[in-house]
């Protein structure tokens, strides 16, 4: 009994030892081009260039989100800039807003390229959710 158990212990330890470096190989294959994932449409970039790489697919998945909020806000200003009373405040709402898209960007391109598995802050859940590649 004690046998199987222990047998059954080294070989989930070798499975999570064999993900773990698949993991690691994967990022370093990929670490030059993931950061252009945070570049807007430049995202389709690592993904027609490292398809299969999960490392790419991660930071693509959270770059994608990222361009889906910016092209949501894009038109939700653009409405709010229509509102005659309200054009002067949207405009400065819409600054703060872009600024908080360019720290994304920026925190994203830093984790990409530091090799991290960091997920955006306030909208990467949302691109976890993203299955499209």
């Amino acid at each position: 009994m004690e046998e199987e158990k222990k047998e059954e212990f080294e070989e989930d330890s070798q499975k999570t030892h064999d993900d773990q470096t698949k993991r690691e190989k994967s990022v370093s294959e990929a670490q030059q081009i993931a950061w252009l994932s945070y570049l807007g449409i430049l995202v389709i970039v690592p993904i027609l260039v490292k398809p299969d790489n999960e490392f790419i697919k991660f930071h693509a998945r959270q770059g994608i989100a990222l361009l889906l909020f910016e092209i949501g806000w894009i038109f939700i200003e653009f409405f709010l800039r229509i509102m005659p009373i309200i054009r002067y405040l949207a405009g400065v709402i819409s600054f703060f807003v872009w600024v908080g898209f360019i720290a994304l960007s920026v925190i994203g391109i830093v984790n990409a390229i530091q090799g991290e598995w960091k997920k955006l802050p306030i909208i990467g859940e949302f691109g976890d959710s993203i299955k499209v590649i």
